[in-house]
């Protein structure tokens, strides 16, 4: 009897097992490989914008560092990059290319106060409302050369006033408070957090 019952529980787990590795091997037969994702927009728009990015991190780098006489030069690198854009690219879209608008004359403007600014209050006043118009203009344009943190200093002028920035890595390296900051020292310059991306996985959200 007890043979017999092992034999038929053998056999039960045989089939299960049968149907568990059929199914799989149905599933992997007809699921469809997925397709390599392409950009909305050309390599060169891309570009344009990638450049623009990368003088935007040098900038940052010398907020980081304390340095105006960096923050300067790559300010004025920064506007011309800008100028530069294909921004007639976006004509296609006649809704987006007025929408992109707004938000890239206020970055150009941004870029202006930081230049124009003679103390580095001004000039962090001036990251943060560049920032955010090329965090805007990023979004508008569904930008999706590559993935960027939108990252967020609670304190960047003060105790519980924040202060944000793009940047390249996760990591946060933080310009507001940087490896000098007067009261500070380098003790906050990690100091913040990623709240959002931008790119081919946006999940990028109003800042609160």
């Amino acid at each position: 009897m007890k043979k017999i019952l092992l034999i038929l529980v053998l056999l039960i787990a045989a089939f299960w097992a049968y149907k568990y590795f059929k199914t799989d091997d149905a599933k992997a037969v007809h699921e469809k490989p997925k397709p390599v994702a392409v950009s909305v927009h050309s390599d060169a728009f891309n570009q344009s914008l990638a450049d623009m990015l990368t003088v935007y991190y040098a900038m940052t780098d010398g907020f980081v560092n304390w340095d105006s006489s960096v923050v300067n030069t790559q300010a004025n690198r920064l506007q011309g990059s800008l100028d530069n854009l294909l921004m007639d690219e976006l004509k296609m879209d006649s809704v987006i290319y007025q929408t992109a608008l707004f938000p890239f004359e206020n970055a150009r403007s941004g870029v202006g106060a930081i230049l124009s600014a003679t103390d580095w209050e001004g000039k962090r006043r001036g990251l943060q409302d560049l920032s955010e118009n090329i965090r805007m203009l990023l979004i508008t344009v569904k930008y999706d050369g590559a993935t960027l943190y939108w990252q967020e200093c609670p304190m960047a002028f003060g105790e519980g006033v924040r202060g944000n920035w793009l940047s390249a890595e996760e990591t946060v390296v933080n310009p507001y408070l940087g490896n000098k900051d007067p009261q500070y020292g380098a003790t906050m310059l990690h100091c913040g957090e990623t709240k959002a991306t931008i790119g081919p996985s946006t999940t990028d959200q109003p800042a609160q």
